[in-house]
């Protein structure tokens, strides 16, 4: 596919590196950064410091990269299914893609050193450069981890959720309390078995193309019933987590309530849902993609629902100890 304009003009190529860098999706991440901040600052003052605005910069610079080095190895099998991600991609150019993923992995480094320097933290380096290598991984070969059946399912697990939450973690103190890496690998899972349906949405293209995802390797019925399994766990890990540091805090009920009330609430639904749809997956497999599609819709709402109901509590239980 060649749609590269005879002249990028400078729209274009705004709207075009917006597209790639996946903004729709920052709603959702926001809350990766703010909840282990929230879980280890004791007061208000820390959103002020350098430690959250560059902090902030080097995870959106991280995120960006991984978006980037995404779009630009999946840009002939978008084209199916994601034609204007190809579009954005072609667009710009292959060469001016990788200058925009070379310049926000390098941002977040250089930054990251500074910092580093800044808290005297220097773990924080190599924890931004392992971030680098895993988002590449992910979707480069030879490791490719999206086509390695399981593997897709540690890196949404450990890169795109719950390592981000404990490098943020370890801006704000160290050593991370062991309550904070169990809600951040809790979140984690949650959030994992919520995006499995997303990611079973695109099976038959992706078998067709000889990706071998997670939901490839175990196929549509599996696959929905380890989101069930992998979401269920995970809310049980996260409530856990949330009343140990409310325990920590002397937290009361009734703030105890205030704080999980929403998860909790929002939880039974998703696990219902999720149920529901693993129920109901017959044999026949069109009949299958044809539910999975149909559920894929929901999962953008569940997964901003779960970010923001986690960031409520993260929110009370802040509200709490720096009262």
């Amino acid at each position: 596919m060649t749609t590269t304009p005879n002249r990028l003009t400078f729209w274009n190529w705004l709207v075009y590196s917006l597209r790639i860098r996946r903004v729709e999706y920052r709603i959702a991440e926001l809350p990766i950064f703010l909840m282990p901040m929230l879980l280890t600052i004791d007061s208000a003052a820390s959103f002020n410091s350098a430690g959250f605005w560059e902090g902030l910069l080097v995870f959106f610079f991280l995120f960006a990269f991984g978006d980037l080095v995404n779009c630009l190895a999946d840009r002939d099998l978008d084209a199916h299914y994601k034609p204007q991600l190809t579009e954005a991609v072609y667009g710009l150019g292959v060469r001016g893609v990788i200058i925009q993923a070379v310049v926000s992995a390098a941002a977040a480094i250089l930054i990251s050193v500074h910092l580093a320097w800044l808290l005297n933290r220097p773990l924080l380096v190599p924890l931004v450069i392992c971030g680098v290598l895993l988002a590449w991984a992910y979707s480069v070969e030879p490791v490719r981890l999206k086509g390695r059946g399981l593997w897709q399912l540690v890196f949404y697990w450990l890169g795109l959720f719950a390592g981000p939450m404990i490098f943020v973690a370890a801006i704000f103190a160290w050593p991370i309390a062991m309550e904070v890496i169990l809600f951040s690998l809790a979140f984690g899972l949650l959030q994992t078995g919520v995006i499995l349906v997303n990611t079973a949405e695109d099976f038959p293209e992706d078998r067709e193309l000889g990706v071998c995802t997670v939901i490839v390797y175990t196929g549509i019925r599996k696959g929905m019933w380890l989101a069930l399994v992998l979401t269920l766990l995970g809310w049980g890990m996260l409530l856990a987590s949330i009343l140990a540091i409310g325990f920590q805090a002397e937290m009361d009920a009734w703030s105890t309530a205030i704080a999980t009330g929403p998860l909790l609430m929002l939880g039974i639904a998703v696990t219902i849902s999720l149920l529901k749809l693993a129920l109901s997956i017959p044999a026949t497999e069109p009949e299958g993609i044809a539910l999975v599609k149909r559920a894929a819709r929901l999962v953008p709402v569940w997964m901003t629902g779960v970010a923001l109901t986690s960031l409520w509590a993260c929110g009370v239980l802040f509200w709490f100890r720096s009262g």
